[in-house]
């Protein structure tokens, strides 16, 4: 089949349809942002946009047998970033992240989600295929996960280490897991964390965004927490738009020049003000085709290992998009989570664009089926 034949499949079409309105509205979103806070994030953004739209492309086309044989090694080069950020890495805002390359921070915790689904596609796809995993089965699996787990948590950064934590599991129970293991994890749950809430593995101010999660009606308890009063006016960000949105006079003048960390883990809560229920809408529709263009490839691949990557790449899309959204509208507690493409930052605009390339890859290499 023709390249042209290939890029005309109706599912590639919606699905990089999405991909480009996101992109789109990713810039458009923080443009409004920068006149709230005199800055230039829809500048930056539009760079690594197009340094990722190029680097999806070239994803594209090549071999996906590489990504495969590398994956051992890159996993190996990442843990060791991460090591290096614990020791040399910048400190923001009381976290080390980022590893300094010049000009520019790397964070490479955002790698690694891409990371992990390659050694799990690969792990899975190389041993003979089982209706169900038992818990001893999944120890090597389970390991590959655990170790950026605990290194990126100890940054600290609980979204993203949650996020990775949450990508894998997905991984693993698509391959399928026995009821007796999905149990055994679930008690695991049940018990580990009050466990770890009363040890001191949860930090005092991870707790403290949890009380203020749960006493978001207590304006006592509002007033003496920056938890709680972000959630706040998050909450009321997104619901003065109403059905419409609000004229961006109107925006400009409202509580979101109040409110931090608007160009990253609440970019949302700007867009829901601007576009209101109808815009929040549409936007939730793109994310959802993107990830039906996800889930449609490993449904319909023939090859084991492009459908493990394909449920991976969904994976990383979905949880960042739900708990971001989630924590903003109020259903979850605030955490550190960026939402995919809309939120500023290179290395997470990187990492989710190389994600829609291995879609890319694998949409290219299947016989068109509509």
């Amino acid at each position: 089949m023709s390249l042209g034949r290939r890029l005309r499949q109706p599912s590639l079409v919606f699905g990089l349809s999405c991909l480009l309105l996101l992109c789109a509205a990713s810039i458009w979103n923080l443009w409004f942002i920068d006149g709230l806070a005199d800055s230039a994030f829809h500048r930056n953004q539009t760079i690594w946009i197009v340094l990722g739209l190029i680097g999806a492309g070239v994803v594209g086309s090549m071999d996906f047998g590489f990504f495969r044989r590398v994956s051992l090694t890159a996993y190996q080069a990442i843990v060791l970033l991460l090591i290096g950020v614990l020791v040399f890495g910048r400190e923001i805002n009381s976290s080390r992240r980022w590893l300094e390359l010049g000009p520019l921070n790397v964070q490479p915790s955002e790698l690694m989600k891409l990371s992990v689904v390659l050694m799990l596609a690969d792990w899975f796809d190389r041993r003979r295929a089982q209706a169900s995993w038992s818990l001893r089965d999944l120890v090597i699996p389970l390991a590959i996960v655990l170790v950026p787990v605990v290194l990126i948590n100890r940054q600290p950064d609980l979204g993203t280490s949650l996020c990775v934590l949450l990508v894998g599991l997905s991984v693993m129970l698509y391959e399928g897991i026995r009821r007796r293991t999905l149990v055994a994890g679930l008690m695991i749950v049940i018990i580990g964390v009050p466990v770890a809430w009363e040890v001191g593995v949860i930090r005092s101010y991870q707790k403290g965004r949890v009380r203020a999660w749960w006493a978001l009606d207590d304006q006592a308890v509002v007033k003496r927490s920056s938890s709680a009063t972000q959630a706040e006016l998050a909450m009321w960000a997104v619901g003065s738009g109403r059905i419409a949105g609000r004229s961006q006079e109107e925006a400009r003048r409202s509580v979101l020049k109040h409110l931090p960390y608007l160009h990253t883990d609440f970019a949302f809560a700007a867009w829901a003000e601007q576009f209101g229920l109808a815009g929040a809408g549409a936007l939730f529709f793109l994310y959802g085709g993107l990830l039906w263009w996800a889930l449609y490839l490993a449904d319909f691949s023939r090859d084991r290992f492009d459908a493990l990557t394909a449920v991976g790449c969904a994976a990383l899309i979905f949880w960042q998009f739900f708990i971001n959204a989630g924590m903003v509208i109020g259903l979850l507690p605030v955490v550190g989570m960026t939402l995919p493409l809309m939120s500023y930052g290179g290395s997470s605009v990187l990492t989710v664009l190389l994600a829609c390339g291995f879609l890319l890859n694998i949409a290219l290499r299947r016989k068109a089926r509509g």
